[in-house]
């Protein structure tokens, strides 16, 4: 099936769709020839590139997050969606993207090692809920103090299914005990660190947007940018996008100085 690029775009909000379509226009400069999917709710947003998409549907959805339950559990279904299609999958979340080239993420991706965006520590004072609990993810009994991976990052084989399957099965359990939205990530990387298995970060050429200031910054940039360049051809976007600058300069951070969160 060969290797792999994944995105998940869904939700009211375009930016996510935006946000996933500009890192893959990089992506297609830094790596020609990068096979892309995204699975999401706008598949018409892509028509056009060459990104296959998935669909993502208001029941599937509905389905893939327990019932409406928990959000992200869209995200830890869609990956083993995503992962079905390929040997080896590297997956970023929608607010990540290249600023050089990261095809050697393939060359660290084996049925016995995964990368994942960056080492956590000890889970935070939510996951002590369910030290007592006797939750299991495969045959683990959890205790809240495993390992925490960041997942704006993934870099998993084909043959991980199964464990990410057994983690998935393990996020249903912590709807309404953990008081944080990162039961995915926990239990993925709980998953990945399973039967000799092992995780590590990604060390790759890969910026983000992922906090308020930057969110916010970065929302304007995408619609600019989109607006002056959406009606060209491809190679002409890609090479746009390639140039175009979504992190702040000293002067945006000036004007951001109202914003705490930096």
């Amino acid at each position: 099936m060969g290797d792999g690029f994944g995105y998940i775009a869904f939700g009211n909000d375009e930016l996510y769709a935006r946000g996933a379509l500009f890192s893959a226009l990089r992506l297609l400069h830094f790596c020609p020839g990068a096979a892309i999917t995204v699975l999401t709710d706008r598949p018409g947003l892509f028509e056009g590139y060459p990104i296959r998409t998935m669909e993502l549907t208001p029941g599937r959805m509905t389905e893939m997050s327990f019932g409406g339950r928990y959000r992200f559990g869209i995200k830890a279904a869609g990956i083993i969606d995503l992962l079905e299609r390929c040997d080896r999958l590297f997956f970023m979340d929608t607010d990540m993207y290249p600023v050089g080239d990261i095809s050697r993420c393939f060359s660290r991706i084996s049925p016995s090692h995964s990368i994942m965006r960056k080492a956590e520590g000890t889970p935070k004072r939510p996951y002590r809920a369910i030290e007592h609990k006797g939750f299991l993810l495969g045959s683990q009994k959890l205790n809240g103090y495993e390992p925490m991976w960041n997942s704006g990052v993934l870099g998993v084989h084909n043959a991980n299914i199964p464990a990410l399957r057994k983690a998935y099965g393990a996020i249903e359990q912590m709807i309404g005990i953990v008081k944080a939205h990162t039961a995915e990530q926990f239990c993925i990387g709980v998953a990945l660190s399973q039967d000799g298995r092992t995780v590590g970060g990604h060390w790759l050429p890969i910026r983000n947007y992922n906090t308020r200031g930057r969110k916010l910054f970065a929302r304007r940039r995408l619609d600019a940018f989109f607006a002056a360049n959406g009606q060209f051809g491809i190679s002409r976007q890609v090479e746009a996008a390639a140039a175009y600058r979504l992190w702040r300069a000293p002067i945006d951070l000036w004007k951001q100085r109202d914003i705490w969160h930096f």
